[in-house]
């Protein structure tokens, strides 16, 4: 019998310890918090404004380089053997450099992108939920979206995405493109020849 009411009591201790624990749990709307944020929403503009702008020159460095295949094409009869060898070696490395330096540039972009997507989480998002927590007197903060139920008054999503378009309104996302790439190669290219120079 005692032993019953000993279980009886502990459980009800458990319950009214978990219920004081709800109460100092906070939630955000994570997904809306990064929907409504302007520093995200413009790094996703600004990086499809650079992945556009980067379609387009590689657009038409593949149209040159077309051109030329086709120039060739035309005079080759006219040419030598060697000629047209030599030619069509160029303008296939200028078509695998191309292919490389885009995918140089894409893979850049993309880190940059998540770089400053941290920055925000970390300068901007984390200082605001933490301040947020300590005056609402919350032990913790959670995602509402992956709740089957919050509470209108312990969600704080309003306050979360006021408070970080203020202390961080915009981020600057550094710009890539296939003329950076090629610069990138070219000095790659010159320290390797000093390079050789100097072990000769």
């Amino acid at each position: 019998m005692n032993k019953k009411i000993s279980l009886s009591i502990a459980l009800a201790c458990v319950f009214f310890a978990d219920t004081a624990m709800a109460d100092k749990i906070g939630f955000i709307n994570d997904p809306e918090l990064a929907q409504k944020s302007t520093a995200l929403q413009g790094l996703q503009m600004q990086r499809d404004k650079i992945l556009a702008v980067l379609k387009v020159d590689v657009e038409r460095e593949a149209e040159k380089i077309l051109s030329q295949r086709q120039e060739l094409q035309g005079k080759a009869s006219s040419l030598s053997q060697e000629e047209v060898g030599k030619q069509l070696d160029e303008i296939n490395g200028a078509e695998i450099d191309l292919k490389r330096r885009a995918q140089e540039a894409s893979a850049k972009l993309q880190k940059n992108f998540l770089e400053a997507v941290v920055s925000v989480k970390e300068k901007g998002i984390s200082p605001v939920v933490k301040e947020l927590a300590e005056e609402k007197g919350f032990n913790a903060i959670l995602n509402s979206a992956n709740a089957f139920y919050t509470d209108e008054n312990l969600d704080i999503t309003e306050d979360a995405i006021e408070r970080l378009n203020k202390k961080m309104p915009k981020v600057e996302l550094e710009k890539v493109s296939l003329a950076k790439a090629k610069e990138k190669e070219a000095s790659k290219s010159s320290k390797k020849t000093k390079s050789g120079k100097k072990s000769k």
